[in-house]
């Protein structure tokens, strides 16, 4: 994969400066200490994770497309970023029958 670096926003949101310090810890470690720490860092996670979804609302409702076939253009766009060159093509073709759908859709109506 060409991106394989990329972090997702869903990730962002719950990483922070001191787990990823704990993160990069983890293989000068030994393999006990290892296992111990990467799950220590997984719970973490979890827990913000947890944390964020009881609130109120979540900031990763970013997203206020309401139009269904916008909203999986745009979904399908992003995803593009973590994608090889073959599952852009991909993405691509599925992009253009979800066009070619919708003007079917407009003239037909």
């Amino acid at each position: 994969m060409e991106n394989e670096n990329t972090i997702t926003p869903f990730d962002m949101e719950f990483s922070s400066r001191p787990l990823q310090i704990l993160k990069v810890m983890i293989p000068y470690m030994p393999p006990k200490e290892q296992r111990n720490l990467a799950m220590l860092i997984k719970v973490m996670e979890l827990q913000k994770v947890t944390s964020l979804f009881n609130g109120k609302s979540s900031s990763l409702q970013s997203c206020s497309i309401e139009d269904p076939n916008e909203r999986m253009t745009q979904m399908l766009n992003d995803i593009k970023n973590y994608c090889s060159d073959k599952e852009k093509e991909n993405i691509d073709m599925a992009l253009t029958m979800i066009q070619m759908f919708s003007t079917y859709e407009m003239l037909s109506h």
